[in-house]
């Protein structure tokens, strides 16, 4: 997509806001092109020790190494952002993926359409999946909601959502299950911030999204 984000803009990013520790994502073309990039986060996170690595996990089922705090599933082998690819349900390695994943217990980031989702969350019971977005790139995100509701280990972020919505998410299942996030460079750290700041709970459930359920689910050294 032409788009690039610099050490530099998260940086900077970090101080307007107040945001303390960045989870660094690989951006997915880039790292469906070469796993290069997973490795250059590594790096880039041991340089900057706010920042903390995730795994991008590349359309041959790799599995996560230990030094990431957990993996981005992404539409996988579908249309980047706009169609899953249901035939990836059926490939015969994804049961020993499901399997590594469930015994790793890392919070994976987890973005289909909410049909596919289902499908796998059947397949993959108990493993901890945080829908982006409240599922809005996937579908109408009250489905999202109503589909996984009654499962504990489905959590959710705030990435680029309305203060409503977010508000909605937190009344029905909790602020156990939602988790603060901003997309960068398509959400902005201070304004996503500025959505969860304003909702209408206590501030220790605050707490929680912003910080307290991502370093319980990903065991987070903070």
């Amino acid at each position: 997509m032409g788009t690039t984000v610099t050490t530099q803009e998260l940086l900077s990013q970090q101080k307007e806001s107040g945001v303390t520790h960045v989870i660094l994502i690989p951006f997915p073309s880039t790292a469906i092109a070469s796993n290069d990039i997973n490795l250059e986060i590594i790096k880039e996170c041991e340089r900057v020790r706010s920042f903390l690595p995730y795994f991008y996990i590349r359309e041959d089922f790799p599995r996560i190494p230990v030094e990431y705090y957990g993996g981005k599933w992404h539409w996988m082998r579908g249309v980047q952002d706009a169609a899953s690819n249901y035939r990836v349900l059926d490939d015969s390695e994804l049961p020993a993926l499901i399997d590594d994943l469930t015994k790793i217990n890392k919070p994976i980031v987890f973005e289909e359409e909410l049909a596919f989702t289902q499908r796998f969350v059947e397949m993959a019971p108990g493993l901890p999946l945080i829908i982006p977005h409240l599922g809005m790139l996937g579908g109408n995100p009250m489905d999202f909601l109503k589909s996984f509701k009654d499962k504990e280990y489905i959590y959710f972020d705030t990435a680029l959502s309305s203060r409503s919505t977010i508000q909605e998410f937190v009344r029905t299942i909790g602020p156990e299950r939602v988790l603060f996030a901003a997309d960068v460079p398509f959400g902005d750290m201070e304004n996503e911030l500025s959505k969860v700041l304003a909702l209408s709970i206590p501030d220790s459930e605050k707490e929680l999204i912003l910080s307290g359920n991502i370093v319980r689910l990903a065991k987070l050294p903070l």
